[in-house]
């Protein structure tokens, strides 16, 4: 990669449901959290202790999960903690052996501490309030606690630009789990009200990037240079990976010695994100990786320059670049969402970095708890899937198949909408299927309400090359099966109407492949009948008159449909107006190019409108369609009005409380493009974040600030595909979505 190296971050987007729960009692949601009581105590014992920094710190360091003896250790021979509070007895030589500090200043006992999460909790709790008292902190300003977070923390006090760095990305994430509604709730503590950006200073757009590099010049990331005179710690921009910052490694690394980068690991680091990046920085470790990413936000660290071989997967280590995941392989909740779409960003720009690495190669077979080898042909793998290892990292709780799908972008997919028909794969009916095959096909007929798919022929390269069927209309419905070898698969049904076939095979070894007929049952839509069908696209639009009322129907379901008409060069002030609106439909304005002019996308049944003052007299072309597939036996009502003068712009409708702040964004927008947003009754901190129509995020979540009288851009990612989605913008005790048009 030939990049700059950031370091990814986005503050975590809060749900809206937790906002729709305010009606459940906080004790009820806070019955769930791991330790609750011992939390509680240990507040009770220590009030000067401000409450959720206990779990924040527990966050940060294990989850809230009580480490013992028994957790599996480190593949980079980094030492593991103890207890719920992440706790070190040993530092091999290099972390701080906090755990005798916490003793020390609780007067409890080290093995206890070790061995009662209870304990454990309540000895933090203890030196919490002995080092304010002994600091003369003010209890309520947590603003101004840094010191006791930094004294009882394991990170090394040396004045490097790296465990700089290191010790304020502890900082940062202590305070950023602090600072959310979400967490603020759950855990049932008051908003300390923390300016983030104030307490980092101009560090603070480096802590928060998406990615950051630490080389001997420093460290940097979100384009800032780290100011190592105003924090204890330094970070660069990485030159192989743009969304990273750069905290390299001065020792724990060799040269490749000529040898070519063929393949691509995936670690965990048993340990915690700021702990491993210092950790690196031990030369008496003997460990490292290339990479490092953060659970909360999905930031990386770039700690070994690709060209370097990195010390993290033993023999292996000459042709392969590694990442190490904080978090533990024992316990899930590491594994974020965040992480997964960071993780899988840096290995798409490391298959489009010219090693020859195929993205089509990542593993994605099932999750297991010991080592295999997957032999040369998988690129993509975990340190538990590498020849001659006795690690078993990323484990059992990683979601391959997930990763799969994130690697690789969405395919092309073949629509098949007869109501009956055949299939084969790639290699079709008479040809062996080829090598690095993924093919999708969508068998939707219409109206259908089952489809059946029964196999004439089945073979494949037995656990190597794979068909996967879904009863549904992607890759993300439920699976009905997974088929390898020469077993036939008989008859599979898929209920929904809808069956979407993943073919996939690998470098080598192919087979006949597969064919297969189906057919669908309930292929009669039910749909009432209108004078405009068919009329599914814009060479098919019928022409309808201006200043007249038109009725049609959205049946059945993803029915779309055109419209045309001509505007007069006298009366050329346009309002299309959607009514009778029976569920969420939307609209949309194109001129005779098809280049999409205007949309409107009110949510619900709210009516949808179009305005376009001097529109030039042209043929145009209106658009209706369900959101999200919405479909109606209820007819809905479309007018194309014209005037000589300019029509007025109606408030919009809000379905906001009256007082509420209310978000307007602009729309449609290109993808890579900006999207404008308006906050009317608000100014502050915001944070944003994009999802499709599933509810999936697409990126990363993105903080921002309203400010008076000042539209907020909204950066929509590049390559994103168009459609409709739905942008979160959540204020401060506030949520709205809001649909985005992306053309």
């Amino acid at each position: 990669m030939t990049k700059t190296l950031l370091l990814w971050v986005g503050l975590l987007g809060l749900s809206p449901t937790l906002h729709a729960q305010t009606t459940a009692p906080a004790q009820a949601i806070r019955a769930e959290v791991p330790y609750a009581a011992d939390f509680a105590a240990a507040y009770q014992q220590y009030p000067t202790v401000p409450r959720g920094v206990l779990e924040a710190v527990a966050y940060t360091q294990t989850h809230i999960r009580h480490i013992t003896a028994a957790e599996q250790p480190s593949c980079m021979g980094m030492p593991l903690p103890s207890g719920v509070m992440g706790l070190f007895a040993d530092g091999r030589g290099y972390f701080r052996e906090n755990l005798k500090l916490v003793a020390q200043l609780s007067g409890l006992g080290e093995e206890q501490i070790k061995t009662d999460p209870g304990t454990n909790i309540r000895a933090y709790a203890a030196a919490y309030a002995r080092l304010l008292e002994q600091l003369r902190l003010p209890a309520a300003d947590v603003a101004q606690h840094l010191p006791v977070l930094l004294e009882l923390s394991e990170l090394p006090l040396s004045k490097d630009p790296v465990n700089g760095f290191a010790r304020d990305s502890h900082l940062y994430s202590v305070l950023t789990f602090l600072s959310k509604a979400e967490n603020q709730q759950r855990y049932g503590f008051a908003d300390p009200k923390l300016d983030l950006p104030a307490i980092f200073g101009s560090n603070y757009r480096v802590l928060s990037a998406g990615a950051t590099e630490v080389s001997g010049r420093g460290v940097q990331g979100g384009g800032q240079q780290y100011d190592p005179g105003s924090s204890p710690a330094s970070v660069v921009n990485s030159t192989d990976y743009a969304p990273a910052l750069t905290n390299l490694t001065t020792c724990n690394y060799s040269s490749r010695s000529g040898t070519a980068i063929t393949h691509y690991a995936i670690h965990t680091t048993q340990g915690s994100y700021a702990g491993t990046i210092s950790w690196f920085k031990n030369c008496s470790a003997q460990v490292s990786a290339h990479y490092v990413i953060r659970s909360s936000d999905g930031q990386v660290t770039q700690m070994v320059t690709e060209v370097n071989k990195a010390w993290h997967i033993g023999s292996e280590n000459p042709y392969t670049i590694g990442t190490e995941h904080e978090g533990y392989v024992d316990d899930a909740s590491w594994y974020t969402t965040a992480m997964y779409s960071s993780s899988a960003a840096l290995a798409r720009d490391i298959v489009g970095s010219g090693y020859g690495i195929s993205g089509l190669r990542t593993f994605y077979g099932a999750a297991t708890t010991g080592t295999f080898s997957t032999g040369a042909c998988v690129k993509i793998k975990g340190h538990q899937h590498y020849p001659n290892q006795t690690h078993t990292d990323p484990g059992v709780n990683w979601n391959w198949e997930y990763f799969y799908t994130l690697v690789n972008n969405n395919p092309l997919v073949s629509n098949l909408t007869a109501a009956s028909g055949t299939v084969y794969d790639a290699g079709g009916a008479g040809a062996n299927y080829g090598d690095d095959v993924r093919q999708c096909q969508l068998i939707a007929p219409t109206g259908a309400s089952s489809v059946s798919l029964t196999f004439s022929a089945f073979d494949l390269e037995s656990g190597y090359d794979h068909l996967l069927v879904f009863n549904g209309a992607n890759n993300q419905a439920p699976l009905i099966g997974k088929f390898s070898g020469t077993t036939n698969p008989g008859t599979l049904t898929a209920s929904s109407g809808k069956m979407f076939l993943e073919f996939r095979s690998d470098c080598a070894t192919t087979r006949p492949g597969f064919a297969a007929s189906w057919s669908s049952t309930g292929g009669s839509s039910g749909c009432p009948t209108d004078s405009y069908e068919s009329n599914g696209t814009l060479s098919t639009a019928p022409a309808i008159g201006v200043n007249v009322n038109n009725t049609a129907y959205i049946c059945p379901a993803g029915d779309v449909d055109w419209y045309r008409f001509t505007s007069s060069s006298t009366n050329n002030n346009l309002k299309i107006t959607l009514t009778n609106v029976p569920v969420d439909y939307d609209m949309e304005l194109y001129n005779a190019a098809g280049t999409l002019l205007y949309s409107s996308t009110q949510p619900g049944t709210t009516a949808e409108t179009i305005t376009y003052n001097g529109a030039p007299a042209a043929t145009y072309y209106v658009k209706v369609y369900g959101y999200n597939n919405n479909t109606s036996t209820a007819a809905y009502t479309l007018r194309v009005s014209t005037q000589s003068v300019a029509w007025r712009a109606a408030a919009e409708p809000s379905a906001e409380q009256p007082g509420q702040p209310v978000v307007k964004i602009t729309n449609p927008v290109e993808a890579g493009g900006q999207a404008l947003l308006s906050a009317a009754g608000y100014e502050g901190p915001a944070e944003l974040l994009l999802r499709d129509t599933q509810g999936r995020p697409v990126g990363e979540p993105t903080h921002a600030e309203f400010r008076p009288a000042q539209p907020l851009g909204y950066a929509v990612p590049v390559g994103l595909r168009p459609g409709l989605y739905v942008l979160t913008v959540q204020l401060r005790g506030h949520v709205q979505s809001m649909k985005l048009l992306v053309r």
